[in-house]
């Protein structure tokens, strides 16, 4: 065994708020029936605040055979969601809670939370209620808020969250190693949680115990802690791409604390009693498990929408972008068109001028033969000019009167006027 000194400060940690609920809950519901029982006592005896308080009952003579069973309302639901043995002259007191943190039971059963109180007032069995939490291995949580945990087993757990909240001021701790018959269990149930994974998650199952020693009032008292917890252990890939390295993701569920205390002296004949588990209430349990697909099933089609929406904007966005590429290319083809317009025009002028200013110093100039549209170029000193029909010869003249049909050469030709060019 392994022996710890306590600190005497709380937990940092935000899971403390769990674990103080369901102490609050769970435990302090019957400090005013021990205080009246210590109050009796003391007026019995005349100075009891000030000396040990001796219980005297005795933790081996309880029988969980006999007495009674009590219900654990659900006030979720309105409904028993657990059944649990009470011992004759035990006090009885549990719910479901169902707080709403980061941190909370991950189902509703884990939030099992009860006492059994023995009559001495002291000795108790019973149970608060577990807890989740995440972690990456970037120093990141999976949930939005919510500070990661690294706690990944159940001892730790118990050391880091549960016990510093439950008795702060606890004079010692101690680990205890499970027996035989508790490590074959466990290693069946993680071989099996292994056995059921799928990667790339795997499923990882742990179980814890510590002994504890304080003080209650006047009272030396000894505890035993015990919970068990899995956790979902997730490799995410990396993204070169993305500058985005490869990562380790944890979830992980502890499934309530079960805890014993007695007088020092008398918790190992209480743990030797060995009282039944809680009984759930098959018909709780289906109306939960409903519940839950059903939650399931409006996150999975809320997903499948958002998925859905997701691709439909993508598609939007993408038809946008080609459209837009496209009339993008179409402006960028006519501007690139307009522009070689311009300069064919712009060229084409230029060589006319040219063409011009050539034709003027050679005392030339350009006509066009209207029935062929051939350009034919004569000199610039005749305005009237007229082509014959064999468009072999060119009549120039500068009368505008003048017309060569039936003048020049009438038997073979016939003559048509050019049209001049500026």
């Amino acid at each position: 065994m392994v022996t710890f000194q306590m600190r005497k400060q709380m937990s940092s940690t935000p899971l403390s708020v769990v674990v103080l609920v369901a102490l609050l809950s769970a435990t302090g519901c019957f400090s005013q029936q021990r205080n009246n029982a210590q109050g009796g006592d003391a007026q019995a005896n005349g100075n009891a605040g000030a000396r040990l308080v001796k219980s005297s009952w005795t933790a081996a003579g309880v029988s969980w055979n006999g007495g009674k069973t009590a219900g654990v309302q659900d006030p979720g639901l309105g409904e028993q969601a657990f059944t649990i043995a009470v011992p004759t002259n035990w006090r009885f007191k549990g719910l479901i809670l169902r707080p709403h943190s980061c941190y909370a039971p991950s189902v509703p059963a884990d939030g099992l939370s009860y006492t059994v109180l023995a009559p001495d007032g002291y000795t108790a069995v019973g149970q608060l209620p577990g807890a989740s939490w995440t972690w990456k291995s970037d120093g990141t949580s999976l949930i939005p808020k919510c500070a990661p945990i690294p706690i990944k087993s159940a001892t730790a757990f118990l050391l880091d969250i549960a016990v510093p909240n439950i008795h702060p001021f606890a004079t010692k701790v101690t680990v205890v190693p499970p027996t035989p018959q508790m490590q074959q269990n466990l290693r069946n149930a993680q071989q099996q949680a292994l056995q059921s994974s799928i990667a790339p998650t795997r499923n990882l199952v742990d179980t814890g115990r510590v002994r504890i020693e304080y003080m209650l009032g006047d009272q030396p008292m000894e505890e035993m802690l015990f919970t068990m917890m899995n956790c979902l252990e997730t490799a995410m890939p990396g993204y070169p791409a993305m500058h985005r390295p490869a990562t380790t993701q944890r979830s992980c569920y502890a499934h309530g604390v079960v805890f014993r205390r007695a007088p020092k002296g008398q918790l190992d004949a209480l743990l030797a009693t060995q009282p039944p588990p809680p009984h759930i209430d098959q018909a709780w349990d289906e109306h939960v498990s409903q519940n839950m697909r059903a939650v399931f099933a409006q996150y999975q089609a809320a997903s499948q929408r958002q998925f859905a929406a997701i691709q439909d904007h993508f598609k939007q966005v993408t038809d946008n972008m080609v459209a837009q590429g496209k009339a993008f290319q179409a402006q960028q083809r006519n501007s690139f068109e307009h522009a070689m317009a311009n300069d064919r025009a712009a060229q084409d002028a230029t060589d006319h001028a040219a063409h011009l200013q050539v034709l003027e110093s050679l005392n030339r100039q350009d006509f066009i033969d209207p029935t062929t549209g051939q350009k034919i170029e004569t000199s610039n000193q005749y305005t009237h000019n007229w082509i014959s029909s064999d468009k072999n010869s060119v009549v120039l003249g500068a009368d505008p009167t003048f017309d060569p049909n039936g003048v020049v050469d009438p038997v073979r030709e016939s003559w048509t006027e050019l049209i001049p060019i500026d």
